[in-house]
């Protein structure tokens, strides 16, 4: 169920019109009825709670990074990251342990993050502001890889996507020399030698 936050501050907020700008960009075409069709009031209720939760500044970074961010439930920021806090906080198992191990024995538990750890994370990651605090998808299931893949997504950003792509086939192609037979390497070793030549 779709809950419209009220917009308050937004409208008043400096970065609001940068933000509001890169969400436009990616998702000013969209049409009625899909996903990312929101209202000005919705946007604005967003950034609203995405500012009061992680600061304006964050906030307008983390739309820049992933724009989508301003159509996603803010009713779900700060109960998920209440979560991502408990998971990875004072009270959380280690990354390493097996939840089952953890639960049998609460000896394990140990602090070795905390709320600024599971902060810092969505901030490398936006897209975990889409997860609500519990169901299939819920912040109530992550785990280490959760952590991990958060600075995969920062560290690959930048790169962009087909860079990121030609970094996917560049992997791949010892795979691809098994399946096909063809010695995929060296055609790739000479195209990059004429290239350089």
């Amino acid at each position: 169920q779709l809950v419209v936050p009220v917009a308050g501050l937004a409208a008043n907020r400096a970065l609001y019109p940068r933000a509001l700008s890169a969400f436009n960009k990616k998702y000013g075409e969209v049409r009625p009825g899909t996903y990312y069709y929101r209202s000005q009031e919705f946007l604005e209720g967003s950034f609203d709670e995405m500012a009061r939760v992680y600061g304006e500044e964050v906030a307008a970074t983390m739309v820049d990074d992933v724009p989508g961010v301003l159509a996603f439930q803010p009713a779900n920021f700060q109960p998920s990251l209440d979560i991502f806090s408990g998971i990875f906080g004072e009270d959380a198992a280690p990354l390493w342990a097996d939840k089952a191990d953890a639960k049998a024995q609460p000896g394990l538990f140990s602090g070795i993050f905390g709320e600024d750890a599971a902060r810092a994370m969505v901030i490398r990651n936006p897209a975990l502001l889409s997860c609500p605090p519990s169901g299939p998808d819920g912040a109530d299931k992550a785990d280490a890889k959760a952590m991990y893949a958060s600075y995969v997504v920062a560290a690959t950003r930048p790169i962009g996507g087909l860079l990121l792509g030609s970094l996917f086939l560049l992997l791949s192609i010892p795979a691809i020399e098994i399946v096909t037979g063809i010695p995929a390497r060296a055609i790739v070793q000479d195209a990059i030698k004429d290239v350089l030549n």
